[in-house]
Order: C-alpha cells, then structure tokens, then sequence
C-alpha cells in the first residue's frame, strides 16, 4: 500500500518508507498524540488474507508487548483491522549491526563482546518470560552511536517452513545464521538463539560466516552436518578462551551448548577477568565420542594362536583407534608375524593383584561412607549446583526445600534484575539438606527517573541529566508551541525508568517551521468551531455578542480580518457571534405639553408593563403648548405607557403600540388633561432681574437608564 501521507487511526502520521521486509513494510512516522517520531511496521496486502501470516505477524505484536528491557526496541501500540494490520515501534536512529559488520570489516574482540553480552541480555529477559526469537541475525540488531545494542523483531520466525518440506531463504529468515534443530524442522527453544549468537560472535571476530553457499538449502545442511573452521584458523589473534566460547555456543547437539544466555555470559565475564582461563570445552562437533590424547592408555586386541586357544598381548597399533579394531579382524592376522612360543603369565599374575587392590580400596570406600552418613542412607545429602547465571526464583523452585537461601540483593550492571551473580559454596560441593547458602542476587543495573525538562534549555536539561548519570543527546527540530531553544520532550519520556549510562534524546525546538499563517474563514461557524480553527492555525480570538434574529444563536456573523488574509502567528482575530435575539432599536413618541403647565416633571416610560427608562422635563413652561419628544429602546412590536409624574403625584399620559423594526408607532389611548391635574396653579411674581427672567424661560431634558 501507498501509505505515505496517510494517518493511522487518526493518530501515527507515516512521513517516509525506512525499510522494506518479506512479509511487513517499516514506515518512520509521527505520533502526533504524543508528538514523537515512531516506527510503524505494516503487514503488506498480500499477506493480510492469508490467516497464517497474519496469525504470525499478530504473534510478533504479542510476544514483544510483553517485553521491556533496555536492550529491546519498545513497542507502543498495534492495531488490527480488516483493513491493515500495523505494530507501531520505538524508532532507532543508527544502523544495524549487519552495516557495522560490513563497514568494519573484522571487530575487535573486545567490541564484540561488548555487543554479544548487551544481546545475551535481551534474550535471557525474553527467555525468562518464555519468549524464542527465532531469528537472530546482525540484521535485526540496531547499534546507536553510543555502542548500545536493541533488538528488533521478537517472535517473527516463528514459522520456519512454509509448507514443511521446503526450506528457502523467504521462509527461514538469514539461513547463515539458523540453528541445525530450526533447520531440521525441530522443535526449538532457547537454545536455538545460542547458537545463532554464536554465529554472530563468529562473524564479527573472524569477518566471515561459518558457512556460505550458493543457496539456503546448502548453506542449512551445512549448519546440519560439517564443521566450522577454528575462528583462530581465520584470525590467529583470536583469544583460545573466546575461541572456545564461539564452538561452545555453536554446538550442533543443542544438549551441549549453553543452556542459557546468563550461561554464556557468565563464561564470558569469566574471560574478561581471566584472558588466560582455560575452560576446556572440547568441540564436539567434530566427533562423537571424547577424542584420544598422548595419555590415553589402548590395549590391543589378542592374537590367535592357530595351534592353541591361548591369546597373547601384541604390539599396539597407533593409527587405529581401539574402537575400530574390531571392524577390522584382518588387520593384525599377519601369516608372516612371528609368534610367541612360550606362554605369558606375568598377565594373569598382575591382573589377581590389581583384582585384590581393587577389592580392598572397595571395602575402606564403603566404611568411609557408611561412617560419614549414619545408617548408610544419602538422602539427606544434596550437592550444590551452578546457581549462577540463573533466576533466584527458579533456584527457589527447585532447591527451596533442601537449602536455605540467605540472599543480598545489590545493583549489577552485568547481570539482569533477579539473576544470581555469586554463591559461598562452589558448585559439585555436598551439604546436608536444610543448609544456608549465600547468593548474590542482582537489582538489575542502577536506574534513574527521567525527570520533566519540558521548556528547559538544553544546558539546564544536560545538566539534569549528566546528574542522574544519564547521556544527554541533543536533537533539533521544528515546533509551533515550544520556542526557540527549549526542550519540547524527551525519549525515553518522563518519569520513564531507565539504566543508568543510558543515552536520552533530547528534542529542543528550533522554533516553528512557519512564522506566517492565513486568516481560515470563520463566517457561519459555530463559535466552538471558529476558535479551535483559530487555535489550529496558531491565531489568538476575541468574542463580540452581536443581537440579530437573522443568523441562528451561537454562530459567527462576523470576523474583524477577513479569510484568506496572511498574518503573523498569534494574531488577535475578533468574530462577531449571534445571540439569535433580535437587534434593538430606538423609536422616538412625540408628546404634548399643554399650556399652563410649568415646572418640573418626569416621564416615566413602561415598556409591556415594566419601566424602562425616566426622561425629565427641568421647566414645562417654556415647551407648553408644544412637543416633548421621549425615546425609547427595544426589540420587535411591543407596547409602551408614558406616566407624568411631579414631586410624588402621577398620572397615565397614553399608551403606544410600537414597532421597532419598523421604527413606528400608533397611539392607542392619551390623556391630555394629566399634566394640569396634577398641577398646582401658579403664583403671579415679578422677576427682579434679567438673569432670574432667563432661567424661568430655560428648560432642560434628561433621561435616565433604569434596568428591568
């Protein structure tokens, strides 16, 4: 499938295609949830229907989803549809070990362990939780700068042949790197990935495959049937000890290998500490039967006398080992050989007296074990094991009822989380059951939290972290919310526990891509929509309340910058959003003002029988006999009362029916005698001066805003 561009689940947006597989492609992508760059492995089309690869590519999924070591690639999420099937991964920025193969050529011994022992390690963690690989190989080992080892890929072999007859370089996996079980159709386990870490080992101190041929089927007989060529023949500088390891490993009989990986480091740490060890691990895939040496002692088969049936010792024969002689029966009947003519009987003299010694020393073993075990009885005697190497709880298991572990716990780098590192009693020793043992039980490697350092700087991030004994590795990258300079995260994430020496990426924003966006259209939105719009495209908003009956309440009527227009990053855009309420308006009613009123007076304005507004006439004198105009504000066609009031008397002036939209109005009833009823009559004076004269002629109105 064509999945560049595309969003999975709305989620992991693939960005490019990083690698190509016989069954699965691998995408790098972003997840924009969590805004990090991930791996997104996705079964191809053809293979999405077939129910074997599919039951196979799901195994994968589940096998690594119970997994989590440091030297694992994580898993984050998987989804199955009848659309597409995808694993979504911790994606690795480095190479594979097969390119650093390549590129070195041969590596340093001491490289190699480095890297074998970080691989030991993952896959005693998958075998303690009954996870087989199945396909170990330099191609599914992913190296980082720093020399940390991940492997990629668990449980994806699990299907070895594809129609159980065939083997091919498709359905095996890399044939150079299989083990003779796998390559017969066995059942494999553990053991099976032991020998392919010994191919590994192999290749990178030597710069060569054990085996190679022209195809797989070849290539899988040979793993079945021959022997590897001494890695010290390829490369003389090979430490024997390491030599020994690598054929130890690559044992074809499984039940002579290294029965774990903690077994195999163990021997390995052992090396480290001890160049000159000698383990003595013979390569058994040579023979099938330990090997003669120079004090190997052979007796040769008797010679027939033709005249008497008497035998006779004769002279060994040194190119004939003593298990063939008797395929060969000719071999020492030689007509021309001169016989013995006088009977032997030193033989049967040594041999009464080896027979006698043997007897006795019998005797004195079995009174010294009669006397070092009461009763004779050795059931309450257990011999200690080689607890190294394996799970405190699996000891337990097995020798929990006849010895008593007494155990210290610490922080090793070597050895994982609840593997023993170091016993007080060697192993072949006898005790008695019920006996103490001391182990040494590893914490795992000393771990550290990783804190928050989001809009730290980088320094302060380094900092923080070079404290916690943690390799801070600095990656730039473009980000809309975090500014320039400043952590936008990290991986692993926080509060993520990991060993310490661990190397931490630590994203820091180089500010956004582009400083520039254009206005989106915002008109007829609702106003949730229009700001998430906003928010997306990095624009800031303001809302205004706008009444209109004419757009539907809660949408957007209006924007102050109009769509399409380019504008700086958080820009403050104003949208106009409908209260579905019709927009008021203000109608003017012309009242009239009788002559001989005088004085002061209020209008008090109702408004469908609640007051409105108050409007005051400051001297009635000087508009009588003419209009005072009162305005009044609403929405719609409502009806309007108009009181006069003076001091605390009042009285209905009239009643309107108004329309506001239309801005008109109809009186329905008036008064005309109110203002005079509630007027006193007025006393005749003489005004004294001009100024006094003046202001009885001036008149003001005002009006007051009452809520209701």
């Amino acid at each position: 499938m064509d999945a560049i561009g595309k969003k999975l689940d709305g989620r992991y947006e693939i960005t490019e295609l990083i690698g190509i597989g016989g069954m699965a492609d691998v995408y790098k992508a972003v997840d924009i949830m969590e805004d990090r760059t991930v791996a997104v492995k996705i079964l191809k089309n053809e293979f999405s229907e077939n129910e074997e690869f599919l039951r196979r590519f799901r195994n994968e999924s589940k096998a690594i989803a119970v997994l989590s070591h440091p030297n694992i690639v994580k898993i984050y999420d998987v989804g199955f549809s009848d659309e597409i099937q995808y694993i979504v991964m911790e994606y690795i920025d480095g190479i594979t070990l097969k390119e650093f193969i390549e590129q070195q050529g041969v590596l340093r011994w001491r490289d190699a362990i480095h890297f074998i022992t970080q691989v030991l390690r993952a896959l005693q963690h998958a075998h303690d939780r009954g996870i087989v690989h199945r396909d170990i190989k330099p191609q599914n080992i992913m190296l980082f700068s720093d020399g940390t080892i991940k492997v990629m890929d668990f449980g994806i072999a699990r299907f070895s042949r594809s129609d159980g007859k065939t083997l091919s370089d498709k359905t095996i996996g890399s044939v150079h790197y299989i083990s003779p079980e796998q390559a017969r159709g066995d059942i494999t386990d553990e053991k099976s990935d032991i020998y392919s870490v010994g191919v590994m080992l192999y290749e990178m101190l030597t710069g060569k495959k054990p085996f190679d041929a022209e195809n797989p089927v070849a290539v899988a007989l040979m793993h079945m049937q021959e022997v590897a060529k001494n890695p010290r023949e390829i490369i003389s500088t090979i430490p024997e000890p390491l030599a020994e390891i690598v054929y130890h490993a690559m044992e074809r009989n499984p039940s002579r290998r290294y029965q774990s990986a903690s077994e195999m480091m163990k021997d390995i740490e052992t090396f480290k500490h001890n160049p000159d060890v000698i383990f003595g691990y013979k390569n058994m895939n040579e023979i099938d039967s330990p090997k003669s040496s120079e004090s190997t002692i052979f007796f040769n088969p008797v010679k027939k006398d033709k005249n008497s049936d008497d035998s006779e010792i004769i002279d060994v024969d040194p190119s004939v080992p003593s298990e063939n002689y008797n395929n060969y029966p000719d071999y020492y009947d030689d007509e021309s050989e001169e016989p013995v003519k006088k009977r032997s009987y030193v033989v049967p003299i040594l041999a009464a007296v080896t027979v006698a010694v043997v007897i006795i020393a019998a005797i004195v073993i079995l009174f010294m074990v009669i006397k070092s075990d009461a009763f004779g009885s050795n059931t309450n005697k257990v011999e200690i094991p080689n607890f190294i190497g394996q799970s405190i709880v699996d000891a337990k298991n097995e020798y929990g009822e006849k010895l008593i572990f007494i155990i210290e716990s610490e922080f090793n780098d070597e050895y994982a989380k609840d593997i023993i590192y170091e016993q007080d009693i060697p192993q072949g020793t006898i005790k008695k059951e019920g006996s103490e043992i001391k182990v040494k039980v590893s914490k795992g490697p000393k771990t550290s939290v990783i804190p928050d350092l989001k809009n730290q700087t980088y320094e302060a991030a380094k900092s923080m972290l070079e404290g916690l004994k943690l390799v801070p590795v600095q990656s730039l990258r473009h980000d809309d919310d975090v500014i320039e300079g400043r952590v936008i995260n990290t991986n692993p994430e926080t509060n993520e526990e990991v060993p310490q020496g661990s190397s931490v990426t630590v994203f820091v924003s180089s500010g956004p891509l582009e400083t520039k966006v254009k206005v989106p259209s915002l008109v007829g939105r609702t106003e949730d929509d229009a700001k998430a719009l906003l928010e997306e495209n990095k624009l800031k908003f303001k809302v205004e309340k706008v009444d209109t009956d004419e757009v539907d309440k809660g949408k957007v009527v209006s924007q102050s910058i109009s769509k399409g227009t380019n504008v700086d990053r958080d820009t403050v855009i104003t949208i106009g959003v409908s209260t579905g309420k019709a927009a008021s308006k203000t109608v003017s009613i012309d009242v009239p003002v009788p002559v001989g009123a005088w004085g002061s007076y209020k209008f008090l304005i109702y408004v469908n029988g609640n007051l409105k507004d108050t409007q005051t006439i400051g001297d009635a004198e000087t508009v009588a006999g003419s209009s005072v105009r009162v305005s009044v504000t609403g929405q719609g066609e409502q009806t309007v009362s108009i009181k006069v009031q003076r001091d605390s008397d009042s009285k209905l002036f009239g009643t309107y029916q108004v329309n506001f939209a239309e801005n008109t109005y109809s009186e329905t009833s008036t008064d005309p005698d109110a203002f005079t009823s509630i007027t006193p009559e007025k006393e005749t004076t003489t005004p004294t001066d001009t100024s006094e004269s003046e202001s009885a002629t001036s008149w003001s109105l005002t009006t007051t805003n009452n809520a209701g």
